[in-house]
């Protein structure tokens, strides 16, 4: 009897330390996952003119726009990037591919905005943006000429 019961309790701490460790494996992936530090980083606006480019900059300090700090605190859910600021709220989605990381903003959700992460510039048409600018400038000359 002795020796099934060490069996048991040896096969139970065994199947215990297994679950311990799976589980541990899951949380330090996840934690991994939602680490902000893949957000870090000069992002570029695509398809801007160039004298009117805004640089988002995330980092340990906080969420910058244009060299300038907008909030010290912003969420990364490994997806997406929320900010909070005195504006509102602003949601960024992660993008585009390993070789080409892209920011989508998607609140406010007008206009439209896509940024590359600095170093990956020559990866997208920094001029068209995909037809972002082109957007921009058929909706306003939809706009002022009375078109719908």
């Amino acid at each position: 009897m002795t020796r099934q019961r060490a069996i048991k309790t040896a096969l139970t701490v065994i199947l215990c330390i297994m679950g311990f460790g799976f589980a541990s494996l899951i949380y330090v992936s996840y934690q991994e996952y939602v680490n902000p530090k893949h957000v870090y980083g000069d992002w570029i606006e695509i398809g801007a003119p160039n004298y009117n480019t805004e640089v988002l900059t995330l980092n340990e300090v906080g969420f910058f726009r244009n060299h300038r700090l907008i909030t010290t605190h912003f969420e990364f859910d490994g997806k997406r990037v929320h900010i909070k600021t005195g504006d509102g709220k602003a949601v960024y989605q992660i993008a585009g591919t390993f070789e080409s990381p892209q920011l989508k903003r998607l609140v406010p959700n007008s206009p439209t905005q896509i940024f590359i992460k600095k170093g990956y510039e020559s990866t997208v048409d920094m001029e068209g943006g995909g037809g972002v600018a082109k957007n921009r400038r058929a909706a306003l000359a939809d706009h002022f000429s009375g078109k719908k």
